[in-house]
């Protein structure tokens, strides 16, 4: 009996195992969303960040900002219009927002943020020219050719 419930305990864990080292496989997980449309690029509003570079690896557009926080957790999203240049190959246009989630620390905190840009390629394909528009932001664009 006692090995029988050793063995019931044993299947019991390993299931639980696997469902949770599933999750933390997905490379999406913890990732903002990129909205395509629906939107006026002049009612897109966020508060104050710092873009210092960006890169895309796989299908994540990952961000170096910075931010003032360090009280809250705070999230990045982007949108794109839902009409781009039809030209090859598509130039696509990400506008970053940024929310602190009313966080009113100070410490200045940098990190490394990530879009999943499955959305653009499932709409556009694997090839596109991105230009990364930060929003309520100091920063300059990013230009970044997908593909390469």
């Amino acid at each position: 009996m006692t090995r029988l419930l050793f063995l019931l305990f044993c299947a019991l864990a390993l299931l639980g195992c696997d469902a949770h080292s599933a999750s933390e496989d997905d490379p999406s997980e913890g990732t903002g969303q990129i909205l395509i449309g629906g939107y006026a690029v002049d009612q897109l509003e966020g508060d104050p960040f710092d873009l210092r570079a960006a890169r895309i690896e796989g299908t994540l557009l990952l961000l170096d900002v910075a931010y003032s926080g360090g009280c809250e957790e705070h999230a990045f999203s982007g949108y794109t219009p839902d009409v781009n240049i039809a030209i090859y190959p598509p130039q696509l246009s990400v506008f970053v927002v940024h929310d602190g989630m009313g966080d009113m620390c100070e410490a200045y905190i940098t990190q490394t943020v990530s879009l999943d840009l499955r959305s653009l390629i499932d709409a556009y394909g694997d090839l596109f020219q991105l230009t990364v528009v930060p929003v309520d932001s100091p920063s300059g664009i990013i230009i970044l050719q997908s593909g390469t």
